[in-house]
């Protein structure tokens, strides 16, 4: 009986303990940092954060060290190890491979492709974007084109484009006489997990969605209907 007692009590401490971490999870933001830069060299740093930086994973790229990563975990840093750079030759049948099982795939139902459900689609992706839009965006660059006609285009896009980003400090210098991408960027912002999944919910669970899954779903009861009397027609 004592054992039960402990094993009980053992099993809801668990599951609090699990309920805590997905809590944390779900509420405490995700930070994302980059930072990159192509003048003289090129090279970039980006970096993921989760419980205000006590979980941490950084990548970091130049000319010489190709791809390098590490994770910090409550202080302990760990390396991943480097890519040097070395593309891995793929043999012509595992293309083959490749090319039969996108093939073997299911097509698309384009015919739930009607005009509430790409509004709905559009409306979820418009808040996607508005929540993990960045709360600093720096660019410095210097851009021309082969020819000046795109560089003056751009000019023209910086002046009414560039409005909706009034907050973000970006800018940059068109050159008119050759061909030219020069600049740093640097952009940091966070994410919310629960905020995420109340926009998949919302998006799933809306009216036209609901009825595809209610029609997925009879379609597949008939089938199974379907095969269990052929298969007791065929015991008869």
């Amino acid at each position: 009986m004592l054992v039960l007692y402990i094993l009980g009590y053992l099993f809801l401490y668990l599951v609090l303990f699990l309920l805590i971490v997905v809590l944390a999870v779900l509420l405490i933001p995700f930070r994302y940092h980059f930072t990159g830069e192509k003048l003289e060299r090129t090279w970039f740093e980006a970096s993921v954060a989760w419980l205000f930086g006590g979980i941490k994973l950084n990548i970091h790229y130049n000319t010489e060290e190709k791809i390098s990563s590490s994770m910090r975990i409550l202080g302990i840093r760990r390396r991943m190890g480097k890519n040097q750079g070395k593309n891995k030759d793929i043999s012509k049948a595992e293309k083959k491979d490749e090319k039969q099982k996108k093939r073997e795939k299911s097509k698309a139902p384009y015919s739930y492709l009607t005009i509430e459900v790409l509004e709905k689609t559009f409306q979820c992706v418009l808040k996607l974007l508005n929540h993990c839009k960045p709360d600093k965006f720096q660019l410095r660059a210097r851009v021309g084109f082969d020819d000046p006609m795109y560089t003056g285009l751009l000019c023209a896009v910086r002046g009414t484009g560039f409005a909706i980003l009034d907050k973000y400090d970006i800018r940059f210098q068109p050159n008119f006489e050759e061909e030219e991408l020069k600049g740093s960027l640097t952009i940091s912002g966070r994410i919310q997990l629960f905020y995420l999944l109340l926009v998949a919910m919302e998006f799933v669970f809306t009216r036209p969605f609901r009825t595809i899954l209610i029609k997925n779903l009879k379609t597949k009861i008939k089938r199974r209907v379907r095969r269990w009397q052929t298969l007791i027609l065929k015991k008869t």
